[in-house]
């Protein structure tokens, strides 16, 4: 008897295309030669394509999800879907049209202030001529009456600016007058030195600008009351004196002050040591100005220094 051998038999799987193997190879078109290759199955193409195409889904959803995308996307509104940005607009809307009026009627009172301010007289278009026999008083008067009374509103401008020039005309004479006054009065010079800068009202300098040497003394150029003794940016230390016919002494830049508010004082007492505080200050001296009804006159006319 002849034996029959025994061959295994190899079991096929269930999908037999899932698992076969394939080789894609990249071959140079002139040579032939072959420059690159990939073992590639069915199944690692599945995988590939999938977690390819699962990327590209998720980001396609964050990208709706967190971008304007999804206002215009959102069900049941083809316009806003948010409530909230709807409100925030209509109270906008609401703002605007409320600036509007005010604008309009910022407009209407500008129109109305133009028009008071530049009234004129009109004249009557049907004016009677005198006649050339008349004699002139007559004519005088005819052209009178074609001119129409002042309103009471130009009454009340120009009556107004009549009294403001007289009122302005007399403080002016008794404001010379008092300088002439002061005039004669004495004063002590706030320190001794010498004139570095002079008033000059044109640049803003309303003072006499005293060098002296380091560690003198400041001193009032009148009696009278501490109304100031204070630090501030600009002028560093600086003392302020009222003295009497309303008249008041300023003394900036010091480096230390030796009285406080509310101290009298004597002509001729210290008040403060020179020095070189305040930002406005370019070097150790004493801003020294004095103040006469309220405005600054140049002291140099009434202090020897």
């Amino acid at each position: 008897m002849s034996a029959t051998p025994n061959h295994k038999k190899k079991k096929k799987p269930l999908i037999p295309w899932i698992s076969a193997h394939h080789k894609l190879v990249v071959v140079n078109e002139q040579t032939y030669v072959e420059e690159k290759s990939w073992r590639l199955s069915p199944l690692n193409v599945a995988l590939v394509s999938s977690s390819i195409t699962l990327g590209i889904i998720l980001l396609t959803v964050l990208v709706i999800r967190f971008s304007p995308l999804n206002y215009l996307m959102s069900s049941g509104n083809n316009n806003i879907a948010d409530s909230g940005v709807r409100k925030e607009l209509k109270q906008l809307l609401l703002q605007m049209d409320s600036l509007k009026m005010d604008m309009e009627n910022n407009q209407a009172q500008t129109e109305s202030i133009k028009q008071l301010a530049n009234a004129e007289f009109e004249y009557e278009k049907d004016v009677e001529k005198p006649k050339s026999g008349g004699s002139t008083e007559t004519g005088q008067k005819a052209s009178v009456q074609g001119v129409p009374e002042q309103s009471d509103a130009t009454k009340s401008v120009v009556e107004s600016a009549e009294m403001e020039r007289e009122l302005g005309s007399l403080i002016q004479s008794i404001f010379l007058e008092d300088e002439d006054r002061l005039d004669k009065e004495s004063f002590v010079p706030p320190v001794k030195g010498v004139v570095s800068d002079s008033f000059a009202p044109s640049r803003a300098h309303y003072g006499t600008d005293l060098v002296a040497p380091k560690g003198s003394v400041v001193q009032a150029v009148r009696a009278g009351t501490v109304i100031m003794s204070s630090w501030s940016a600009d002028t560093g230390h600086m003392i302020g004196v009222q003295h009497s016919n309303n008249l008041i002494s300023w003394y900036k830049h010091n480096s230390a002050r030796l009285k406080k508010t509310g101290d009298r004082v004597k002509a001729g007492e210290a008040v403060a040591i020179i020095g070189n505080s305040g930002e406005m200050s370019s070097g150790p001296h004493l801003h020294f100005e004095l103040w006469y009804n309220g405005q600054p006159i140049d002291a140099q006319n009434y202090i020897e220094f």
